[in-house]
């Protein structure tokens, strides 16, 4: 191989492992019953539902987004902790629909991460744009840690 050119690394021909949402629900019942948000994701084929029940003035954008990390929690094959700091939605002058953006916490082993996230979305598919600033926010190291295990 000429010594301009630059090797592809051995496992790049392997076709890496990635969590992929799938559906979001948000069930918002009367002034007793609180919110509750279901997430769907699939990894290698497999789904990973997980719910998340809105604790007192949680808004609906934080439900999803903490249903979300609770089911890539769950997906992933190593103890992980994900918490939510914030789920917002942002109206820039400069773009002409809303960005939402997920902040959380992770504890991976002894180390832990700060993560953002971000995706802009219309005003109708707001909860499902949560649910991906939410992966946005964790694909990163999720992808590394499913690189090292699968």
């Amino acid at each position: 191989m000429p010594q301009n050119q630059l090797s592809k690394p051995h496992n790049s021909t392997k076709k890496m492992a990635r969590l992929i949402l799938i559906d979001v629900n948000l069930i918002i019942g009367d002034s007793n019953t609180p919110k509750e948000a279901s997430v769907v994701l699939s990894l290698k084929g497999q789904r990973i539902t997980a719910k998340h029940l809105a604790e007192a003035n949680e808004d609906s954008l934080a439900t999803v987004a903490t249903a979300t990390l609770k089911a890539v929690q769950e997906a992933l094959p190593v103890s992980v902790e994900f918490t939510l700091r914030n789920a917002i939605k942002l109206n820039p002058q400069f773009l002409d629909t809303p960005l939402l953006v997920v902040i959380a916490d992770l504890a991976y082993g002894r180390s832990k991460y700060e993560l953002t996230g971000a995706c802009q979305c219309e005003e109708p598919m707001m909860h499902r744009g949560i649910a991906q600033a939410a992966l946005d926010a964790t694909n990163r190291l999720v992808q590394f840690i499913l690189s090292e295990t699968f």
